[in-house]
């Protein structure tokens, strides 16, 4: 099964903000992501077995953490806005709180042997993924125009195991368990 752990954003009014600059990214050469599927991804886990499954799911029981608030504040792009790769939106009330969440579940679960993670954790929602250059004048505009925008907040009560199953219309996911904070 191909798993992450993530946050579910629980806010409508702020999925529709988000939900409105993804749609205006459904450029040529660039696949936005779709309302239903924006998260903030704590820890990509990979292809895993059933087993380790069920390994991270005992691990993940643990985990202990307060309930926050997240404020949604931005866009800005992988690995820079020059040539994106990734456009999202940042994260600026929680940011610190994510961290501290992302690092607890990582302590929970550096003995099961996952693949590494290669990047530095740094808590955003992916808006859309940027497959060629063909729109990029266009995609740099957007992410201009949206620097300091505020999307909205919503509140952190919970952190969920999901499988993602690729399709070529783009993933499904699929809750496998749900953590209360």
């Amino acid at each position: 099964m191909r798993c992450f752990i993530a946050v579910d954003i629980n806010d409508h009014k702020l999925l529709d903000n988000l939900n409105k600059v993804a749609m205006m990214l459904n450029l040529q050469g660039v696949k936005p992501v779709e309302r239903e599927n924006m998260h903030i991804t704590l820890r990509f886990l990979g292809e895993i077995s059933e087993k380790v499954v069920e390994e991270i799911i005992a691990k993940l029981k643990n985990v202990s953490y307060k309930e926050f608030q997240v404020r949604v504040f931005g866009l800005d792009a992988f690995p820079n806005t020059r040539w994106p790769r990734v456009v999202w939106a940042g994260i600026k009330e929680g940011h610190a709180e994510l961290i501290q969440l992302q690092s607890i579940i990582e302590n929970e679960l550096q003995n099961l042997k996952l693949r590494l993670e290669r990047e530095k954790f740094h808590p955003h929602i992916t808006l859309a993924r940027v497959k060629d250059r063909r729109s990029l004048s266009k995609v740099v505009e957007i992410i201009n125009s949206y620097k300091e925008e505020e999307f909205g907040n919503f509140s952190v009560k919970d952190f969920v195991l999901k499988q993602s199953i690729l399709r070529s219309s783009g993933p499904i996911y699929n809750d496998i368990m749900r953590f209360k904070l």
